[in-house]
């Protein structure tokens, strides 16, 4: 019986989904928890962090499909209307949630 190869993703390209998948979720996560938890009022370093790790997340995607023919979250192979689908969901899903943290931080409520 012959068996069917099943495809090797490189090192590289495993640190990539690793990172848009988790790694970065979790930076954005840590950014907005200090901005609630310290009131922060303004814009700080906390919040260039948090926008760089949104662009990193969306660039490393990006190079993920172009480069090591990425897959998506359930397994199928991605395109690049998934990486359209993904930066958008990601930027206007990131921008109201920092509002929404800044809000409530600024506010005081909570």
């Amino acid at each position: 019986m012959a068996q069917t190869p099943i495809p090797q993703s490189s090192a590289a390209g495993c640190l990539f989904r690793l990172f848009w998948m988790g790694i970065g979720n979790i930076i954005l996560f840590f950014c907005l928890t200090y901005i609630f938890h310290n009131r922060v009022h303004g814009l700080t370093l906390v919040d260039l962090g948090y926008w760089l790790t949104v662009v990193a997340m969306v660039t490393v995607r990006w190079v993920d499909i172009r480069s090591y023919h990425g897959d998506t979250v359930t397994g199928e192979q991605a395109t690049l209307s998934h990486w359209r689908r993904y930066a958008v969901l990601l930027v206007v899903g990131a921008l109201i949630v920092w509002i929404i943290i800044h809000l409530l931080a600024w506010t005081g409520i909570m």
